[in-house]
């Protein structure tokens, strides 16, 4: 009962596992292209400033919106005045008053409080060429981004490729495997019948050595592609390590082949357009400005009281009095303003000098790229050519390699060879057989190297 137990968790265990690992599903380029495009920060943050810009678009819509503010304010009035008064006499009435001074002290509650808005109604024109500098600004960024995005593709088709080139030389190094265990099968009975010296037979050890260590080397390759692979997508390392892909070399029709989709020089066009209209919203510095505005308020005195320092002559003792109370409601008032700056210190022309200056540098910028990129293109285009060749030359070099030690094998199985000689055909066939698969790969790379310098990298062109 106990071991049937134990034989249904385990069979439970195995069909779990493989359950699991049914469901794990091998990513294809896209997936991981589209994985890294979503996860790269430096994009992350370049969606941030075309959000940014797009919130500097909305701004410049709501300058034309009704501004309303509610103020308020109290405070505590002490004002002080000295008063000189003249000798006055008439006799008819009695009345006498020599000259004096004195000095009359008044505090009282200020209360102000008042609503107010305005509005604009014309900007000169400053504010629609402004909108439309934002506008080239956003379609700069946006094609800052596909740049970014083509970079973003090559980098993953290069670690992808890496771990096809990876796969076809552990399948070199597997097959040399083999072949060197046969042969040391041979080596041991020939050993054994005293035929080779056991220089010879350690030769074949040595060798097996050598591609023991090739081997660990080449997993730790794989290793790190993997792991740059994670970092640069977030998928699954169970999933990553399922790659199976093949290495091929890439062929298709290059149309298109200059540098006019690229998308620097398609940002910069935009950039230019954005300081043109920043030049012309700038030149509307001297056009008046028209605005509505309208308020309310209120203005109050309370608790006042108004004393003086020595005895007023009319009553012969000093003045402490309160005053009323006043109240001023409503001030109201609504109309249409202009501004006119004639002459405003000449900040208006110098902003238009430096938005030509931004403009003339903008310009200056997209010719020295312009012939970077030319140049650019016809280093891709040469090292395109010299790929296609060099993977023909080393085809040509593998199927020479290939019979040599085809050939070298059964002499050393009939004694016409020494174990040395096979060894080195061994070798060369290795060399060749890499040369060829880093041959496809390199050609790989200067095809996407080439569309990438046409501004044409895209999926689709490489699958």
């Amino acid at each position: 009962m106990r071991r049937h137990f134990l034989y249904s968790f385990c069979l439970l265990c195995v069909l779990s596992i493989g359950k699991i690992h049914a469901q794990l599903k091998e990513p294809s380029l896209k997936e991981l292209v589209e994985a890294a495009i979503n996860k790269d920060y430096r994009l992350a943050n370049q969606r941030l400033d075309v959000a940014l810009t797009e919130v500097d678009q909305r701004l410049l819509k709501e300058a034309y919106l009704p501004r309303v503010d509610i103020s308020g304010k109290e405070a505590f009035l002490f004002s002080s005045f000295a008063v000189k008064s003249q000798e006055i006499q008439i006799p008819q009435l009695d009345i006498d008053i020599k000259t004096g001074r004195n000095r009359f002290s008044m505090v009282s509650n200020l209360v102000m409080a008042g609503a107010g808005g305005n509005m604009l109604l014309y900007s000169g024109g400053k504010i629609p060429h402004l909108k439309r500098a934002l506008e080239e600004k956003v379609k700069a960024q946006t094609e800052i981004m596909e740049k970014d995005r083509q970079e973003i593709i090559g980098a993953i088709t290069a670690a992808y490729d890496q771990l096809a080139l990876l796969k076809q030389i552990r399948l070199v190094l597997d097959d040399s495997e083999k072949r060197l265990a046969e042969n040391k099968k041979t080596a041991d009975k020939a050993f054994g019948y005293g035929l080779i010296t056991k220089y010879e037979h350690q030769k074949i050890e040595v060798a097996q050595a050598q591609l023991a260590s090739k081997i660990q080397d080449y997993e730790g390759k794989r290793t790190l592609v993997l792991r740059q692979l994670f970092l640069l997508t977030d998928v699954e390392s169970e999933r990553l390590a399922l790659i199976n892909n093949g290495l091929n070399p890439l062929e298709g029709p290059l149309t298109d082949n200059n540098i006019e989709n690229r998308a620097e020089l398609k940002a910069l066009d935009a950039a230019i357009e954005a300081n043109r209209f920043k030049i012309k919203a700038e030149k509307t510095w001297f056009v008046p400005k028209v605005q509505a505005a309208a308020s309310l308020g209120y203005l109050g005195l309370l608790g006042g009281h108004l004393s003086s320092r020595d005895p007023v002559s009319l009553t012969g003792e000093k003045l402490s009095a309160g005053m009323p109370n006043l109240n001023i409601l409503p001030t109201f008032n609504i109309g249409v303003g202009f501004k006119w700056d004639l002459f405003d210190g000449n900040q208006g022309k110098r902003e238009v000098q430096k938005a030509e200056i931004e403009f003339s540098k903008t310009k200056n910028e997209r010719k020295e790229v312009e012939e970077k990129l030319e140049l650019n293109l016809t280093k891709s285009q040469t090292d395109f050519t010299s790929a296609l060749s060099q993977v023909q030359v080393r085809y040509k070099q593998q199927e020479t390699a290939d019979n040599a030690l085809k050939q070298a094998t059964k002499e050393y199985r009939t004694g016409l060879i020494k174990s040395s000689q096979l060894i080195d055909a061994e070798e060369d066939f290795q060399q060749a057989a890499l040369g060829f698969i880093q041959a496809v790969y390199n050609q790989r790379r200067s095809y996407i190297d080439l569309l990438k310098a046409t501004g044409n990298l895209t999926i689709q062109a490489i699958q």
